[in-house]
């Protein structure tokens, strides 16, 4: 199954302009018991078990349009003169970048808000007793989770790796050949130097787009040097220096690009890293 949201897009300048809407697909994933995740190529992501609530995932990376929609502002490298969109790719459609952990999740907890069936109540991240917000993300405060909240988040690092399996093994999102991988993500052999609007590939076996290549993706999860801990919807160690990225980008390598491979970055901006959300049916 899958779910539908629209948001609505405000017209800059004269508001009588009818309204248009971003239409933002999430895919649901059925729940999973001692399923496996991990990769023997992956000294810190062996083969491990884990079992996930069914949750939804973003078909897509999030948009430029939809952050714009949301935030008001548009911080990704790739737009204007200076970086056009391919051909006849739509620059809105680009995902977003440039955009840190930090802002991620208060972009989630305003989303949430924006949508009319779930509101303020079922913003997923708090701290220090109220709704985590851009305030509390220009100070990089550390947020608390409540997962059993229907709103928005990021994925967990399990949650995002089940995803990217797409009911299969293969060592990539799609496809198990590299020599094939170009048919289904923007990496450093295809990517000329850039992003790309999304779904513009082959989806993976649930269906979802660029899960390898285009940008990285943030997860909840604080990077560790070992293979994660599995059990019932882990969430990863409780602190950290780094947290963890998964999905390789437009400049990396096919190995990065793998559905097992861990990056970890800061929790600040890169012109390589974007978000794909997830949510409680």
């Amino acid at each position: 199954g899958e779910k539908v949201t629209e948001i609505r897009k405000e017209s800059s300048g004269n508001k009588e302009l009818y309204a248009k809407f971003i239409e933002m697909k999430m895919i649901d994933i059925a729940a999973v018991t001692n399923g496996t995740v991990g990769h023997s190529d992956e000294s810190d992501n062996k083969v491990h078990t884990v079992s996930l609530t069914a949750y939804r995932i973003g078909e897509t990376e999030v948009t430029q349009e939809l952050w714009q929609a949301v935030m008001g502002n548009n911080p990704s490298e790739f737009k204007g003169a200076g970086n056009p969109p391919d051909g006849s790719e739509v620059q809105e459609k680009r995902p977003v970048e440039r955009v840190n952990w930090y802002e991620c999740i208060a972009f989630c907890n305003e989303l949430t808000k924006k949508v009319a069936e779930l509101g303020e109540s079922q913003c997923v991240y708090s701290v220090e007793g109220h709704i985590y917000g851009t305030t509390d993300a220009a100070a990089k405060k550390e947020p608390e989770m409540d997962m059993s909240k229907k709103g928005f988040r990021l994925p967990t690092e399990a949650e995002w790796e089940w995803a990217a399996k797409g009911g299969t093994e293969y060592k990539w999102s799609g496809i198990n050949v590299e020599s094939e991988l170009e048919n289904y993500a923007w990496y450093s052999a295809d990517s000329s130097g850039k992003t790309h609007e999304v779904k513009q590939k082959q989806p993976n076996g649930y269906g979802l787009y660029d899960m390898s290549g285009n940008v990285y993706e943030w997860c909840w999860d604080w990077y560790t040097y070992t293979t994660p801990t599995g059990g019932q919807d882990p969430t990863g160690a409780a602190s950290g220096d780094y947290r963890v990225i998964r999905g390789g980008s437009w400049r990396n390598n096919a190995g990065n690009a793998a559905r097992a491979y861990r990056g970890s970055y800061r929790g600040n901006r890169s012109l390589l890293l974007g978000l794909r959300l997830v949510s409680r049916p």
